[in-house]
């Protein structure tokens, strides 16, 4: 199939309109690139001209032919006009309507992300910010012990969702994994901040300052601890530059807070004294150096002090000091005029002008800024990747806690005796279309023929899994569509509904016309009668568990452990998906810790068996090792606890983290008693 380019067209919307999905904008790039880049006119894709032939991928559907005779768009009415069957069902994240959520303004270029007037960040920043957001989810399954509960899965702050989303529409997005050694390499437009000291001035200063404690704090990953820099300031700057919302930050290795400039200058000063002793140890006057001739030595990375301008009394103090760090990868920001060194004129969307001073390395014509919120929402999700404590929870800067798809444990205590519940299971459910989200999603034994299931129904198909209770057209499209128009979202939403309706038809026996997607004043829901989830399955187990006695509880357990054997949508990347795919994992989790716990007396042999395909599903959760430990004990496997021990301590360190010290207290008891036997 070929396309005609239209006025406004990109490969982008190209992919979207004619594959359903815009990240297949690749494959007609490959499929058209010998034709025009002989031109050198592509451009690396981002260049296409009205009246051009394309040719597209062999799935590519014209999207006229999507729509059916059940796509109610032409009467869809506005938002105004539609009231939900349920007005107190949640959205995904537990958060207003979609229509009333505040979306950031964002903008892209070739330079950077624009958040809003007054926050632009680089795309190096982007990217490092980005990084830092999969390693929260990480540390969240690491910390999670198996109380449902306890510590819920929340959405990252929207600053950062709004960041992650730009980023992952950037056709330069580095590979997971990509060096980035350091800060002035990461975001070069900090270079001339990485040098002595620099002033800043004018409207945009306190956003600057902002900014560059993000950048440092920002940089650097588990892999490159070098890169990993550091911040030095006082409490009255940080307080200023952040206001009230300075409670959400806590405990935070590489921020230091002193109490005053001059306790500041003090910590700085320590730095520089212990970096001068160890070059003297290796007689060498150069960092750099050093990591080539001592790559074991500690990691020595840049370190930032970020303050007012030194008073009078301090200012000779801070001169000397900065003097010396130059070469020891000790820095500066001071808010207001350095008169030893460079002054900064900072705009309020950060452009600059150089008051006085001459740089070593030249200012940038913009520097990154950041408002007060944004910074930090920011800074309390880089201290959850770093630390991974949770955040502290303050009204602006944290995250509306996701709904789960099965009731809290106090929801579901009981007042009187339980009824049993009858789960049905897919064997049992003839007729229904069976959709899998457990795995890789796909609708399973499509037998009749028809048009293929576009990748945005399917992805509109998860999510309808995670909100069984359904969801407006609006806030699908907010999700699904978050680039395009309300009104182009709206409708792409009813031609993926269409499409997917048609699919399931496919596999289903169902005459309704409106059967396995059901639409009702304005809300799409998957139709439990005519439909097969796997994953209403594995919370109805769960449920039913937590009330069961033995050894119906034993036999459903075993059936939610047998049935959780992949991460919800494994393989896909829905930027929405991330708080779903945690809940879900933490069902499979659970199953397998209380399981196990039934098990250890009776058959200790099956409890480390399971345990051990646990772990294989998530081997960042500590709480699976050291139930895994207690099963080898009780099988008289020293060895297998040194084993699962040394597995925790190499996982963990892809997250700079170490195993607790209760688990390797716990992993020496168990040992000891075992060799004492």
């Amino acid at each position: 199939m070929t396309v005609v380019v239209r006025r406004g067209d990109t490969l982008w919307s190209i992919a979207e309109r004619c594959l359903g999905d815009p990240h297949r904008w690749r494959e007609i790039y490959r499929l058209n690139a010998s034709r025009y880049d002989q031109a050198g006119r592509m451009h690396g894709g981002n260049h296409i001209e009205p009246a051009w032939t394309l040719t597209l991928p062999g799935d590519a559907q014209d999207p006229a032919v999507e729509s059916s005779p059940d796509d109610v768009s032409a009467t869809e009415p506005p938002l105004s006009q539609v009231q939900p069957n349920n007005p107190s069902t949640t959205t995904p994240s537990g958060s207003p309507a979609a229509s009333d959520r505040p979306s950031p303004a964002v903008s892209t270029n070739e330079h950077g992300v624009q958040l809003s007037t007054s926050s632009w960040l680089p795309w190096g920043l982007a990217f490092a910010i980005s990084a830092a957001a999969v390693l929260v989810w990480f540390q969240r399954r690491r910390r999670y012990a198996g109380q449902p509960d306890d510590d819920p899965p929340t959405e990252l702050p929207p600053a950062v969702v709004a960041l992650r989303h730009a980023v992952s529409r950037n056709p330069t997005h580095p590979a997971p994994g990509t060096e980035r050694p350091e800060i002035s390499e990461q975001v070069p437009e900090l270079a001339a901040l990485l040098t002595g000291g620099t002033g800043v001035v004018g409207d945009g200063a306190c956003a600057a300052a902002r900014a560059a404690l993000v950048t440092v704090l920002a940089s650097g990953d588990p892999q490159h601890p070098d890169a990993r820099g550091e911040v030095v300031i006082d409490a009255a700057t940080l307080t200023n530059l952040l206001g009230p919302e300075v409670a959400a930050l806590g405990p935070w290795p590489r921020l230091h807070i002193a109490d005053s400039i001059d306790d500041a200058l003090t910590v700085v000063e320590s730095q520089l004294l212990h970096r001068s002793r160890i070059l003297d140890e290796h007689v060498l006057t150069d960092l750099d150096e050093l990591r080539q001739v001592a790559p074991d030595e500690e990691p020595l990375p840049q370190i930032m002090l970020i303050t007012d301008a030194p008073p009078a009394g301090a200012c000779m103090r801070a001169k000397v000091a900065l003097g010396v760090g130059q070469d020891l990868h000790v820095s500066a920001l001071l808010l207001g005029e350095w008169a030893h060194g460079t002054t900064v004129e900072v705009s309020r969307d950060g452009h600059t002008k150089l008051v006085s001073g001459q740089p070593a390395t030249p200012v940038p014509p913009r520097l990154p800024v950041l408002d007060p919120d944004t910074a930090v929402q920011i800074l309390t999700t880089l201290r959850e990747a770093h630390t991974g404590e949770p955040p502290i929870m303050t009204a602006s800067a944290v995250p509306v806690s996701v709904v789960p798809l099965h009731a809290s444990r106090t929801e579901l205590a009981p007042t009187d005796t339980p009824t049993p519940v009858t789960i049905t299971h897919p064997a049992a459910a003839p007729g229904r279309a069976r959709l899998r989200v457990l795995g890789p999603p796909r609708i399973e034994n499509i037998t009749a023929e028809g048009r293929p299931l576009r990748a945005k129904a399917l992805e509109m198909a998860v999510y309808l899994a995670v909100h069984p209770d359904g969801a407006a057209t609006r806030q699908i499209g907010e999700y699904l569509e978050p680039d395009a128009r309300v009104h182009q979202a709206d409708q792409r939403v009813h031609t993926n509904a269409s499409n997917l309706r048609h699919v399931l038809g496919r596999a289903g026996t169902a005459e309704a016309k409106n059967a396995y997607v059901i639409k009702s004043a304005g809300r799409y829901r998957l139709d439990p009668a005519t439909v097969d989830v796997d994953v209403w399955t594995l919370r109805d187990l769960m449920r039913t568990a937590t009330l069961a006695t033995e050894p119906r509880r034993r036999e459903l357990l075993t059936e939610a452990c047998d049935l959780y054997t992949a991460p919800l949508a494994e393989g896909q990347d829905y930027e929405w998906l991330a708080p779903h795919r945690e809940t879900v994992r933490r069902w499979g989790t659970e199953a397998h810790l209380l399981l196990a716990d039934d098990l250890l007396d009776s058959n200790p042999q099956l409890a480390s068996d399971l345990l051990d395909k646990a772990i294989g599903l998530d081997r960042y959760n500590e709480a699976l090792y050291v139930k895994a430990m207690h099963a080898r004990h009780a099988l008289g496997d020293a060895d297998g606890i040194r084993t699962l021990l040394r597995a925790l301590t190499k996982t963990l360190a892809d997250l700079d983290a170490e195993p607790q010290e209760d688990t390797i207290a716990l992993a020496t008891r168990l040992r000891n008693s075992l060799d004492e036997t």
